[in-house]
């Protein structure tokens, strides 16, 4: 199993994200670094866990479409590549980053304005650089109000997974916001149980509300290629041997 330390960014900071309420996050407070700051976060992280591939939530860019370009070439420079979100809109708007090598462009739910954007996402960066987000708040799709967005019509999560795929999705994320940081499990994990046994090779990342190790176990006996974690890595409630072990 794969393991994706979230870099949740707002204000150039980490901070600490709890049920998707972004106006109450806070600055990360990290067992691993006194600093809150993006690079020194993920210096120590990699430092504890021995892993370089992250996910980055750029916040600014999904709340105020302000890419953080810089503070992106600085973690590639230091050798991290990650999944990135930047609140994408439409397809064009990955053009900015198109010449930094080790970044795989997220699609999210939450922002995307129709899913023919998507398709062309994946027909420029290609499958295995192209991840969809299947935004959801308790249980229910995540969609931006975009006029025309096809997938503002479509109530069930997995009518919504399946109209990705039909664009040329091979990977997934399911992330519930009302479950991240709380330690109450993802509430995601029988949208993961059917994608898996319907599409075995669509490759799956769930994550938001991880509280230990056997969490992380139970993700992937649901079918889970890797899990998104952040507070229980900081909080070290999942230490370094148990992410080692299942590396």
């Amino acid at each position: 199993m794969k393991i994706l330390p979230v870099l949740d960014i707002l204000n150039q900071t980490v901070v600490r994200g709890v049920a998707g309420q972004r106006d109450t996050y806070q600055p990360i407070q990290s067992r691993l670094t006194a600093s809150s700051q993006p690079i020194d976060i993920a210096r120590a992280l990699r430092d504890e866990f021995q892993i370089s591939e992250f996910y980055v939530a750029d916040l600014d860019a999904i709340l105020h479409e302000k890419l953080n370009l810089n503070l992106y070439q600085s973690l590639l420079d230091e050798g991290f590549t990650f999944l990135l979100d930047c609140g994408l809109r439409r397809a064009v708007g990955g053009q900015p980053l198109a010449s930094m090598s080790g970044i795989s462009l997220v699609a999210g739910l939450e922002t995307l304005v129709a899913p023919q954007e998507l398709g062309q996402l994946v027909e420029q960066w290609g499958a295995q650089q192209t991840v969809f987000s299947l935004d959801l708040k308790q249980g229910k799709p995540l969609v931006s109000d975009a006029p025309q967005n096809e997938f503002a019509l479509i109530k069930d999560p997995l009518e919504i997974a399946e109209l990705s795929i039909r664009q040329g999705i091979q990977q997934m994320i399911l992330l519930d916001l009302a479950q991240v940081g709380t330690g109450r499990g993802t509430g995601t994990e029988e949208l993961c149980r059917t994608l898996r046994s319907h599409y075995p090779e669509l490759q799956l990342i769930t994550g938001g509300g991880i509280q230990n190790q056997d969490d992380l176990i139970a993700q992937a006996e649901f079918g889970a290629d890797a899990v998104l974690v952040a507070s229980a890595l900081h909080d070290g409630r999942i230490g370094r041997e148990a992410v080692l072990s299942l590396l």
